[in-house]
């Protein structure tokens, strides 16, 4: 049985987690991950954590964020406001304890290169981000990318995804954060540079890649989400639904912390941090900028 500590209770993601592992399925009766459970919670507000753990059988409410050590194999680190995961992540990274960082993995690129670093120094496993980019439909595009469909070679293609320049977790970044990695889940992470506008709250960006380039389109209040591929002979337009994306994300923590080996290579954590804020700058700037 693998013991999970979650840390942060005001996100919804605290309570989905807790009720996919604690809690069978409503129609089926079984648990999907019936080798996990959460075992603890810790949360800033503590009316908030109280109530995850309830929906969510969780049966340990920490006072602090390390008394969940001693009772959880590994650690979700779930806050919504992703300037907080890095304070909150590293010290169970430095214990050793592997850890899924949620969306945003963290806003400033120092925090993940910190994370990422201690990690590498402690060897311990480190995953997460955004669930979205694990979808079977921005699979499907993947696969088109990189090995070729009925539409040739790509040319451009472009992705939308919602996003608020105004709120209280990060403005762009508490959002945002889920189309820069699709961006790179799909089309991948060698982008060169991005150049990138505002207008009325609506931001889009170009990412330039050495054969094509991607616009992103981060719309607020934006409900359907779409990809379309530009080839040589065709286009190729396929709506991505996102229902089941906490199953799939799961399931990449879950397969880590069954093999010891990680889902993704630590640098394509850091990767869209730095394209994320690479935007920004760019429409704040004007300027084009170029990714390391």
């Amino acid at each position: 049985m693998f013991r999970i500590g979650i840390a942060g209770s005001d996100n919804s993601h605290a309570e989905i987690f807790s009720k996919l592992l604690n809690l069978p399925d409503p129609v089926t009766g079984t648990y999907p991950y019936p080798d996990f459970k959460v075992t603890g919670i810790f949360g800033i507000d503590r009316e908030r954590t109280i109530q995850v753990a309830r929906d969510g059988n969780i049966g340990f409410i920490a006072e602090t964020p390390e008394q969940l050590m001693d009772k959880a194999d590994a650690v979700m680190v779930v806050f919504r406001h992703g300037d907080l995961h890095a304070r909150y992540a590293l010290p169970f990274i430095e214990s050793g304890i592997p850890v899924w960082v949620d969306k945003p993995f963290t806003i400033k690129n120092g925090d993940a290169k910190t994370l990422i670093d201690a990690a590498r120094e402690k060897n311990t496993l480190l995953t997460g981000g955004s669930t979205c980019k694990y979808t079977y439909d921005l699979l499907m595009i993947k696969n088109s990318v990189e090995k070729g469909s009925r539409i040739g070679k790509i040319k451009a293609a472009t992705l939308n995804y919602p996003a608020t320049l105004v709120n209280e977790y990060g403005g762009i970044y508490f959002y945002g954060s889920h189309l820069a990695e699709m961006c790179m889940m799909a089309f991948g992470y060698g982008a060169v540079s991005v150049i990138a506008s505002e207008n009325k709250g609506v931001v889009t960006g170009i990412v330039k890649y050495d054969d094509y380039q991607v616009t992103l389109h981060f719309i607020p209040g934006s409900k359907e989400y779409f990809a379309i591929l530009y080839g040589e002979e065709g286009t190729i337009v396929r709506e991505i639904d996102i229902n089941g994306c906490y199953l799939h994300g799961f399931e990449k923590f879950a397969g880590m912390l069954r093999s010891g080996v990680l889902p993704l290579p630590l640098e394509h954590l850091y990767k869209p941090v730095a394209l994320l804020n690479a935007i920004v700058e760019s429409y704040e700037t004007g300027d084009e900028i170029y990714l390391d």
